[in-house]
């Protein structure tokens, strides 16, 4: 089988179906043909991609330069306990009380 660039196709029909299938996706035969082409069409593009000379390229998380908008880490004092709580709807010692989110077997 080709595609449209009378290469031949990285991706079948079959593998298409095999796929929805494991997904448990039920797909027209016109969205079976489309999704072939446009995986391949992906796959040609990675080779594409695979073929470049990047050994002297450094790899980078990010395609352009990103700068923080966080403000530097200063060490300082904490906000003392009882200002920290004295607005808690409910205060066990010097925390807050929460109701249980998980039962507990008594």
């Amino acid at each position: 089988m080709q595609n449209v660039d009378n290469k031949p196709m990285k991706i079948t029909k079959d593998m298409i179906e095999y796929v929805a299938h494991l997904s448990r996706l039920e797909l027209e035969p016109q969205e079976i043909d489309l999704y072939t082409e446009q995986i391949d069409r992906i796959l040609s593009y990675m080779d594409t991609l695979n073929s470049l000379d990047t050994t002297h390229i450094e790899p980078t998380s990010h395609v352009v330069p990103l700068g923080t908008a966080f403000r530097d880490d200063i060490v300082q004092d904490s906000l003392p306990v009882g200002d920290a709580t004295q607005n808690a709807p409910r205060r066990k010692g010097t925390f807050f009380e929460v109701p249980p989110i998980i039962e507990m077997e008594e």
